[in-house]
């Protein structure tokens, strides 16, 4: 038996997709399933490439397991997931993180499978996979008669996480920001409190945004979310000189030069597990007093070894260029969509000398019709890079 096979789809593929691509959903589920500890033995020898991203999720699964996704490729707790989700929901949920991305050709089999297969896309896609995976965990565990004890309410909850991220607070200069508060948080209820830290730095500052909420099963959901604002760099974005595109003005404050979050900087923790919301924005989610305590010392050793080290490349703008000037562009941390001005001036701020194929490849990227993002900018986009290229003789 197989839960599914590359072979179900490319036979009858209309508009001349590549075979590779009946093996992308099938191969982020599989890649799922290894990095989360829940593949075969066999498919462990993989994960060294896969944590890194040498390999992607298709090539992975055509070269791993010839194109199928069999009973044998998953452990014990990773097969009885599959059994009660794969066959079930994992099509479902699939189509509605990317329904923006499908082709529109009128071939469904077509369109289902063009969705490229980046990484990007795939951590997009694992956070649906963990809120999946854990809430089957927790309904199995309340099946079999362990009831979770009642956390505390969410206020309590943030001094917890507060306290216990005090250290990193204090070694990157991050202080309680109660002015910005309003602006940059939702008001805080009985379900949901949060906390908003501000560091300054030469030439910039960074925000980090600690929210906790309790959701409707009784767990409580946290994020953190960073804001970087490199003056350098924001001037650049804010004073493009193209008002009839961007309506920004130099009395207007300095836009975020990087806003970071959980999915982002936590991709692929093999501790940490970084679920999605129905929203599909990211978030840590604790359903018992043990999954809370064990998880707070995790994530304040990731805030010191990954997101503070983060910090400081967003505060120098051959850090931020670093960061965001990958090759390719959808590979980077802090790729969201090809439809704003963040790549162009973070290029031309840090003298990249790749500042002409970066040009050539935003623009391949803003035309293609499955890019991410709000396409009504499409024409500021391609506007902005005219500007550019005309500034360095391109």
């Amino acid at each position: 038996m197989l839960f599914d096979s590359a072979d179900y789809y490319f036979p009858d593929f209309q508009t001349g997709l590549a075979k590779e691509a009946a093996a992308t959903h099938i191969g982020m589920y599989v890649a799922w399933l290894t990095l989360r500890g829940l593949g075969s033995e066999e498919l462990s020898r993989y994960e060294a490439d896969l944590r890194a991203r040498r390999i992607r999720c298709a090539d992975f699964l055509l070269d791993a397991c010839d194109g199928k996704f069999a009973p044998e490729d998953a452990n014990p707790e990773g097969l009885a997931f599959s059994e009660h989700y794969f066959t079930r929901q994992y099509e479902n949920d699939y189509r509605s993180v990317f329904a923006d991305q499908f082709l529109r050709t009128g071939h469904a089999l077509d369109d289902f499978c063009s969705v490229p297969g980046h990484w990007h896309n795939f951590d997009r896609m694992a956070m649906v996979l963990n809120r999946r995976w854990m809430d089957w965990r927790a309904e199995r565990d309340a099946q079999g008669g362990a009831q979770p004890p009642a956390l505390s309410p969410p206020d309590r909850v943030l001094g917890l996480v507060v306290q216990v991220l005090g250290g990193f607070l204090a070694a990157e200069g991050l202080v309680h920001d109660p002015a910005n508060e309003p602006l940059m948080m939702e008001a805080p209820t009985p379900e949901r409190a949060g906390r908003l830290f501000r560091a300054d730095f030469d030439g910039g500052r960074h925000w980090l945004l600690v929210v906790i909420k309790r959701t409707p099963q009784g767990a409580f959901a946290l994020t953190l979310t960073v804001a970087s604002c490199l003056d350098r760099v924001a001037e650049r974005i804010r004073d493009h000189g193209l008002p009839e595109y961007f309506q920004d003005s130099p009395d207007d404050p300095l836009p975020y030069t990087a806003l970071v979050r959980l999915y982002q900087w936590l991709r692929a923790d093999p501790t940490l597990i970084v679920e999605a919301d129905d929203n599909h924005n990211s978030q840590l989610v604790f359903r018992t007093p043990e999954e809370l305590a064990a998880g707070l010392p995790v994530l304040a050793q990731r805030c010191r070894t990954v997101l503070g080290p983060l910090l400081k490349m967003l505060s120098t703008v051959q850090g931020l260029d670093a960061l965001r000037c990958t090759r390719p562009l959808s590979e980077s941390m802090l790729y969201t969509d090809p439809f704003n001005r963040l790549v162009l001036s973070t290029a031309e701020v840090a003298r990249n000398p790749r500042i002409l194929a970066l040009c050539d490849e935003l623009e391949a990227l803003g035309r293609d019709p499955q890019a991410p993002g709000p396409r009504m900018f499409g024409a500021g986009l391609m506007a902005h890079i005219d500007q550019v290229r005309r500034r360095h003789g391109g």
